[in-house]
C-alpha cells in the first residue's frame, strides 16, 4: 500500500518505509561490516537506492526481501571495492564507535583475520544465493522469520497461509540452505 502511494505521488509514504525498516536495514548491515559508522553510511546508500528504483518495484516479493537484497548487495559490494568507504565515514559520535568496536572484540574474543572476514562474506553469499532460488513462498517465509524475526502466526497472517504451512516452508527453507551451503562449511573446516 505505501508502495503505491509513494508511486502515485506520495513522498511522506517512503519516510514511512524508512521509518519500519532502517532499523533492520542497518542491523543486517552491520552484522556484515561491524562498524556501525559504515552501517549507517550503507544504510542511507540502501535506502537512496531503494528511492530511485521503487517506481520499478514489481510486487513478486515483499518489500522487505527487496530492501534486504539492496542492503546485502550494498555491504557486499562495500568488500569487493576494497572496504573504501571505510576511509570516507565519520562517526557521529567517534567515542561510542570506538567503545562499540572493542566491545564486539571482547565478545569474539579475538579481531577477525582478514581470511575468516572473507570466509563470512562467502558464506553470507551463499546463503543469499540459495535463498534467492528458494520459491517465492519459501524465500518469503524464511526473510520473515530469521531477517525480520516475525513469528509464525505474524507469517501466518502476512502471507495469508496456514500456520501448519509456514512451518513447514521454514523447516524446507532451512534444509534447502543447510544442504547448498554445507560444500562451503566442509571446505572451511578442511582447511583449518
Amino acid at each position: 500500500m505505501l508502495i503505491r502511494r509513494f508511486n502515485a505521488g506520495e513522498v511522506r509514504a517512503f519516510e514511512v518505509l524508512v521509518t519500519k525498516y532502517q532499523r533492520r536495514v542497518a542491523s543486517l548491515i552491520n552484522r556484515t561490516v561491524r562498524n556501525s559508522a559504515v552501517a549507517e553510511e550503507l544504510t542511507q546508500e540502501t535506502f537512496l537506492r531503494a528511492y530511485r528504483a521503487l517506481s520499478g518495484f514489481r510486487f513478486e516479493s515483499a518489500f522487505s526481501t527487496w530492501l534486504y537484497t539492496i542492503g546485502r548487495n550494498i555491504a557486499v559490494s562495500y568488500y569487493r571495492e576494497g572496504q573504501q568507504l571505510a576511509d570516507n565515514a565519520v562517526p557521529l559520535d567517534p567515542l561510542a564507535d570506538e567503545s562499540q568496536h572493542w566491545e564486539q572484540i571482547a565478545r569474539l574474543g579475538h579481531a577477525p583475520s582478514p581470511e575468516e572476514d572473507l570466509a563470512n562474506l562467502q558464506l553470507l553469499e551463499a546463503i543469499e544465493q540459495s535463498i534467492a532460488h528458494l520459491s517465492p513462498q519459501m524465500r518469503a517465509s524464511i526473510t520473515l522469520r530469521e531477517m525480520e524475526e516475525c513469528s509464525y502466526a505474524s507469517i501466518s497472517e502476512q502471507l495469508g497461509i496456514p500456520l501448519n504451512t509456514v512451518r513447514s516452508l521454514i523447516f524446507r527453507a532451512r534444509a534447502t540452505i543447510a544442504i547448498d551451503i554445507r560444500p562451503l562449511l566442509d571446505r572451511a573446516s578442511s582447511a583449518r
